[in-house]
C-alpha cells in the first residue's frame, strides 16, 4: 500500500508533468492536476477519463483555490513555474510571482494542511557558469532572473522546513526529448527541428557543457523522490541527471550526423551563450539508486519519428512550443 495516495500536482499539463502524472496514475495514484494550461490542454486529452484523474484549472497566485484544493491530499509535487531566462525575460514581474511568490505560498498551504511530502523542482541553473564540475553544495551563482527566481524559490521552500515538513528540491539538467506538451526552445529539441526542416546545422562555440537529461528521466526521478523513504529525502537537495550525460555541445555534432547522414553540421567559434557547468550526479545514484534510460541519440531519434509522423500541415512555430513565445502573448492580454 502506498504511504502517498493522494498527489496533488501544479503545472502536471506541462512538459515535465504530462509525462509524470501518466506515470502516477498507471501506477494506481489518485492525481489532482492544478494547472493554468497557458499551452493548452492537448498533452491530457487522452487521460482525461481515468478515474484516478481530477482536474483543477486555475492561477497558482490565487491562494484561495489553493486554500481549497490542497488540503486532502498527501503530498505535492510542485512543478508549475515561468521556465527558462526568455520566457523569464518576456515578463519578468510574472516570473517572480510565480516562481518564488507563488512557490512560497504552494509550500505555506501544504505544510498548514499537515502534506509531509513536497518535492520542489529546481535547476541546476542556479550554479551559473563554472569552470568546475558543481554538487549539491557547491557555490551558487544564478546568472539569469530564471536562475534567481528559482534559488529564491528554493530558500523560501527551505524556510518553512521545520518538524515533518522537510521539502526535497531537485535541481534538473538540461532537459530534452519527447513529451506530450513538445517545446522546440530546448537546446537538444531545437537543434533536431532546425536539422529536420533545413538539412543543415550550426553549433555555436561548442565547448559549453550541459548536464542533458531527458524528459521521461526526469518525471522517473521526480516519482522516485515521492515514494522514497522519508530519512533519504527529507530536507534534501538532488541534482537530477547523470555523470555520463555531462556534454560538450559540441560532441553533440557527430551525433546529429548520423542520425541525419545527408545534412550539413558545422561547429562555428562565436559564442553567444557562454553559460557553461559540469554537474556531478553522485547523490542521486548513491541515495535514491537513480540511474538515466536515455541518452541523446535515443532522444533525438524520437523526436525525428514524431516530425516525419506530424505531416505538413504541423505549424512547429506556433507559440505553444515555446515558453517564451506563450508568456509574451500572455503578457499583451
Amino acid at each position: 500500500m502506498k504511504k502517498y495516495k493522494k498527489i496533488f500536482v501544479t503545472g502536471g499539463a506541462g512538459y515535465i508533468g504530462s509525462i509524470l502524472i501518466r506515470m502516477l496514475l498507471e501506477d494506481g495514484y489518485e492525481v489532482t492536476l492544478f494547472d493554468k494550461f497557458y499551452f493548452g490542454k492537448d498533452s491530457i486529452t487522452s487521460i482525461n477519463a481515468d478515474k484516478n484523474f481530477k482536474i483543477v484549472e486555475g492561477d497558482i497566485r490565487d491562494r484561495r483555490l489553493l486554500e481549497e484544493t490542497i488540503p486532502g491530499h498527501d503530498a505535492v509535487i510542485h512543478l508549475a513555474a515561468i521556465v527558462g531566462d526568455p520566457a523569464c525575460a518576456a515578463d519578468a514581474d510574472l516570473a517572480v510571482q510565480v516562481n518564488f511568490n507563488a512557490t512560497v505560498t504552494v509550500a505555506e498551504i501544504a505544510k498548514k494542511s499537515g502534506i509531509e511530502r513536497f518535492v520542489f523542482a529546481s535547476t541546476c541553473s542556479v550554479y551559473g557558469a563554472n569552470q568546475d564540475e558543481v554538487r549539491e553544495t557547491s557555490e551558487l551563482n544564478p546568472l539569469s532572473l530564471y536562475a534567481q527566481s528559482r534559488l529564491y524559490g528554493e530558500r523560501g521552500i527551505v524556510a518553512l522546513a521545520e518538524g515533518k515538513f522537510q521539502p526535497t528540491i531537485l535541481r534538473f539538467g538540461t532537459v530534452y526529448g519527447l513529451s506530450p506538451r513538445m517545446r522546440f526552445d530546448l537546446v537538444v529539441n531545437y537543434l533536431t527541428l532546425k536539422i529536420f526542416r533545413e538539412n543543415k546545422m550550426s553549433i555555436f562555440g561548442g565547448d559549453q557543457w550541459r548536464p542533458l537529461v531527458h524528459v521521461a528521466d526526469i518525471a522517473r526521478a521526480v516519482k522516485l523522490a515521492l515514494e522514497a523513504p522519508a530519512e533519504k529525502v527529507a530536507g534534501e537537495v538532488f541534482n537530477v541527471g547523470s555523470n555520463s550525460e555531462n556534454y560538450q555541445l559540441k560532441e553533440l555534432l557527430p551525433v546529429y550526423q548520423s542520425i541525419f547522414p545527408k545534412a550539413e553540421v558545422s561547429l562555428i567559434e562565436e559564442m553567444e551563450d557562454k553559460r557553461s557547468y559540469r554537474v556531478n550526479f553522485d547523490k542521486i545514484s548513491s541515495v535514491l539508486n537513480f540511474k538515466t534510460n536515455y541518452y541523446p541519440e535515443k532522444g533525438i531519434r524520437e523526436i525525428r519519428e514524431y516530425l516525419e509522423n506530424a505531416g505538413p500541415q504541423s505549424d512547429f512555430d506556433h507559440m505553444k512550443f515555446y515558453n517564451h513565445k506563450t508568456i509574451s502573448n500572455v503578457s499583451k492580454i
